[in-house]
């Protein structure tokens, strides 16, 4: 009997270690994504960032296609959860929801779109992405959406998209150099027009 908690007890150990190791390599690899381009990240930087070896990474996740795949799940269960908080037809909470979201990860989201065609495995995580944003868009602003005919939605659910788009986040913050309120401001201005 004591042999078989002993042994339950190094098994659950174990799981537990290998599952910091995980998320230790999935941190480094989000900051790594944060700080450069996809394409110029090795495995042997995420290795040296996470206090892991090539070997281990590659064991855990197959290589960088496959640590990018992780990566997706992780995030797109963070923005979701995140973006989850919005109340149906609060226009300048989900303006507010958006804009967070990409001073979090715009700049990188930015670079990924970026080397979208040249990179095969990139168009898997954006195309979640952009699957996660049109539901949000569609569940968040669905009340004011159903008081248009069914050809008028589809138009307006277009421009939301649009408004709500990382690269009109981008237009904003770095282009025309608003602040985060203002962004939020004018954001939630460009819903309230889309809806009126």
């Amino acid at each position: 009997m004591k042999l078989t908690s002993k042994r339950s007890y190094v098994q659950t150990a174990r799981a537990a270690a290998s599952l910091e190791t995980e998320e230790a390599i999935l941190a480094a690899f989000r900051s790594l994504l944060e700080e450069r381009w996809y394409d110029e990240i090795t495995l042997d930087d995420v290795a040296q960032r996470a206090g892991s070896t090539r070997q281990t990474v590659i064991r855990r996740f197959g290589g960088k296609a496959g640590l990018l795949a992780a990566f997706t799940r992780q995030i797109g269960n963070e923005i979701e959860t995140r973006r989850a908080a919005t109340k149906p037809g609060d226009l300048a909470g989900a303006a507010a929801t958006v804009v967070a979201d990409y001073e979090t990860a715009g700049e990188m989201v930015l670079r990924l779109l970026s080397l979208e065609g040249r990179i095969p495995e990139i168009a898997a995580t954006l195309e979640i992405g952009r699957t996660g944003h049109r539901r949000w868009v569609e569940q968040t602003f669905a009340p004011r959406l159903a008081a248009f005919p069914e050809g008028e939605r589809l138009t307006r659910l277009s421009h939301l998209l649009v408004a709500t788009d990382v690269w009109s986040w981008f237009l904003f913050r770095r282009t025309q150099g608003h602040s985060v309120d203002e962004t939020v401001r004018l954001m939630s201005a460009m819903i309230a027009e889309i809806l009126h």
